[in-house]
């Protein structure tokens, strides 16, 4: 028994001496890829970025040997085939560049071909890579998804917006208004970004952004900013502030009526130059009148506690300047005038339509004639 186990490793060791090494050998041509020889420029393939394939090809033949090596994803070639040239135990390295697809999973496939002379072991011809998982990241900030807290980028973290509904995770602008999910007060309508007063109702349906207390339309015409509650920001809101645009003074103030009108209260006339205010006293209540009916008076509105009245294109109220105080003066003047001196201005007139007498004109009485007389009847002597 015992020489048997002895005869029987005795030709173990013969084969691995002698006959083993011979075939091994005889395999002159012979070309090999495996899986491990396949690399990537990076570590990390995120879907999108172009990346570079890398092959080593082995010479485990005797003889030198060519051929090219072709890359594949799936069925599909990438690239060109990058032909190899090896010598005997050594290693040629190919590369092919490679666009990493956007897909949930991939892999890449080497292929040894076209060998000369012919490769007499193609079983090493072809190895492939394990299946490959790509990140993403959509907003290129060079953070992939998976460690991205805000995949678009827009503002909002990823646990407050959604797949599927809006706002969407993956779309910085989920309402596609222009306005990033983050500073759009309304993501979900595209016909909303913004409420300044944060009143639940957007600027572009609110008639009063900063709910101030006047309309958009009046603060367009008053020259105050329709977003400011406070545009002067002197702590008195627009609507109840008498100089809205004078951060200097708020209330309405009193005016001495025989306090001539200065260039400061009349901005029309510093306009116009230092002297026009006297011109304009010159010209006659007519031509101030002109001047009112001639400037463009719009968007004039009544509120609660102002009347909003505009003289030649100045909207503070209508003041009484000295032109207006001459005016009544002189009317004045003629009624006293006229009152004294009415009794000879009526004397005359009095002596013209005073009656005259009338003259008494005494009718005779007709007797009548002999045929006349023939035809009259006797009332007394009739009524008997």
């Amino acid at each position: 028994m015992k020489k048997c186990y002895k005869i029987y490793f005795s030709i173990l060791i013969l084969l691995l001496l002698f006959v083993i090494p011979k075939i091994s050998l005889a395999i002159e041509y012979d070309l090999q890829l495996i899986s491990g020889d396949i690399i990537f420029s990076k570590e990390m393939l995120i879907a999108g970025d172009n990346v570079r394939i890398y092959a080593s090809v082995r010479n485990v033949g005797t003889e030198d040997i060519v051929g090219y090596v072709s890359f594949f994803q799936g069925s599909e070639l990438i690239g060109n085939s990058q032909p190899v040239s090896v010598l005997p135990s050594k290693v040629d390295d190919v590369f092919v560049d490679f666009t990493v697809p956007d897909v949930y999973s991939f892999n890449i496939a080497a292929k040894i071909q076209g060998t000369e002379p012919e490769d007499q072991n193609s079983s090493n011809n072809e190895t492939q890579t394990s299946l490959l998982y790509p990140e993403h990241d959509f907003d290129n900030d060079g953070l992939v998804d998976s460690q991205d807290n805000d995949d678009d980028n827009d503002g909002l973290n990823d646990s407050q917006e959604n797949d599927d509904t809006c706002p969407f995770r993956l779309k910085a602008d989920s309402d596609n208004d222009g306005y990033n999910d983050s500073t759009d007060q309304f993501p979900c309508d595209s016909n909303e970004w913004q409420d300044t007063d944060n009143d639940g109702i957007g600027n572009n349906s609110d008639n009063d952004d900063d709910n101030d207390g006047l309309s958009d339309n009046q603060e367009q015409a008053k020259g105050t900013d329709p977003l400011r509650a406070d545009t002067d920001s002197d702590g008195v809101n627009d609507a109840q502030d008498a100089y809205p645009l004078d951060a200097s003074k708020s209330q309405e103030e009193a005016r001495n009526i025989f306090q001539p009108v200065t260039n400061n209260d009349n901005p029309e006339l510093e306009v116009l130059g230092p002297d026009s205010e006297s011109e304009l006293f010159d010209q006659g209540l007519g031509e101030v009148s002109g001047l009112i009916n001639n400037q463009e008076v719009a968007n004039l509105d009544l509120d609660d506690q102002n009347v909003v009245q505009v003289v030649s294109g100045n909207e503070d109220a209508l003041e009484i300047n000295w032109f207006l105080v001459i005016v009544i003066v002189i009317i004045f003047s003629l009624g006293i005038l006229i009152y004294i001196f009415k009794d000879k201005l009526f004397s005359q007139r009095r002596e013209v339509i005073k009656a005259k007498p009338v003259k008494q004109v005494k009718v005779q009485p007709v007797k009548p004639t002999r045929a006349q007389a023939s035809n009259i009847i006797d009332l007394k002597n009739y009524k008997k």
